[in-house]
């Protein structure tokens, strides 16, 4: 019985059967794996995306407009000035209550008052140091100006997760970007803190009520460039090549390493219109697989040790509708155990796009053998005059 021939069919469909149980392997414990278009925007990242190239359209298309609204926005918001001019004159009042007290209680009560204002000040004095970094971040990173890149892109900044969206929205209304319905208010809470309150059109009818300084120091992250993590990995050293050298599973072209393919069963196919034939070497799968994932996992393993970090990837590259679910597990970590392994099968998974079935080898012309023709011999008659 003759060989089974490679093919590319062939060679395909079983290192993808071989991807499939590896992959499976990560998740025996755990729900199935969800079955979306990882390839796809959710439907969060969509409405962030949208806002954010509405907002642009705002700061570069009537950029003098544009520049007239920032004006009034953030530390220069008429909002600030007004409450730490009421804060200021509130401790010249209480300050004068403290000294004009007649009774204990009075001096009492004027004491509290007085404390809970420079309280206030004070803390409106931090914000407005924190909002100036604040202001001057957002604008650079959620518009990808000064070389920043594009916001919701590999190493630009996330826009989506936990209350990225939202706060994205409300430092639009901030940088007075959001239209002249948008309002930013500073005002004092119940236990004297200073708060931010928001309203606009962009907030379809929320009201938005935040503690200023955690608020404005709210980081969004910036999205991991995963394809970029993925080729460092598989270039790190992983095996020794025929010589003894350290190689790794692709090179710096991005091509497989001889040691990762299947060399003695190389084959070539034929063009549809039999001029050329092209050589394919398939990749040894197995091997690949096997050098790769417990790599990955540890990888996957460190992003889940951060609850933030791990949330910033599951949204922003696995491209996740809502946030994981924060809880206790038993490894320790903070993510729903269903949730771990799910994140790891999809960080495993993200390392396939760069590894090809086969290594494409070079195309050459077919060189079809040409027969000699065959010549006709015509055989002559002799006869006795020609001897004469």
């Amino acid at each position: 019985m003759e060989a089974k021939q490679n093919t590319f069919t062939s060679v395909n469909k079983e290192a993808n059967k071989i991807w499939t149980s590896a992959i499976g392997d990560l998740g025996l414990d755990t729900v199935k794996s969800i079955n979306k278009n990882k390839a796809s925007m959710s439907a969060s990242q969509k409405e962030a995306a949208t806002v954010q190239r509405d907002i642009s359209a705002k700061l570069f298309d009537n950029q003098e407009e544009a520049l007239n609204s920032m004006k009034k926005g953030g530390i220069r918001n008429p909002s600030l000035a007004k409450l730490g001019n009421d804060l200021i004159w509130g401790i010249y009042y209480a300050d004068a209550a403290v000294a004009q007290a007649k009774t204990r209680q009075e001096r009492n009560d004027a004491s509290i008052a007085l404390s809970k204002l420079n309280k206030s000040l004070q803390e409106l004095y931090k914000i407005i140091e924190i909002g100036k970094d604040t202001d001057a971040i957002f604008m650079q990173e959620y518009f990808g100006l000064e070389g920043s890149k594009n916001p919701g892109q590999p190493g630009g900044m996330a826009l989506v997760g936990r209350d990225t969206p939202l706060w994205c929205k409300t430092m639009s209304i901030r940088s007075g970007l959001a239209g002249d319905n948008a309002s930013e208010e500073y005002i004092v809470g119940d236990n004297s803190e200073i708060r931010l309150r928001y309203t606009g059109s962009i907030l379809n009818g929320e009201v938005v009520d935040k503690p200023a300084l955690t608020w404005l120091a709210y980081d969004p992250g910036v999205v991991l460039d995963l394809k970029s993590e993925n080729i460092k990995m598989l270039q790190a050293p992983s095996a020794l090549n025929a010589e003894g050298e350290q190689v790794g599973i692709i090179d710096n072209s991005l091509q497989y390493n001889d040691t990762y393919l299947l060399l003695d069963k190389k084959y070539m196919e034929v063009s549809k219109d039999g001029k050329t034939q092209t050589e394919f070497i398939p990749a040894n799968m197995a091997k690949i697989v096997y050098d790769t994932k417990s790599r990955s996992a540890a990888r996957a393993n460190a992003l889940l040790n951060d609850y933030q970090e791990a949330n910033r990837v599951w949204r922003n590259n696995f491209n996740m509708e809502e946030d994981l679910i924060f809880a206790v597990a038993a490894n320790g970590k903070n993510v729903d155990a269903g949730q771990q392994a799910e994140f790891q099968e999809l960080m495993f998974e993200s390392l396939k796009p760069l590894l090809p079935t086969v290594a494409v080898g070079a195309t050459t012309e077919v060189v079809k053998e040409v027969k000699p023709e065959a010549t006709e011999v015509v055989e002559e008659e002799l006869t006795v005059d020609q001897f004469n």
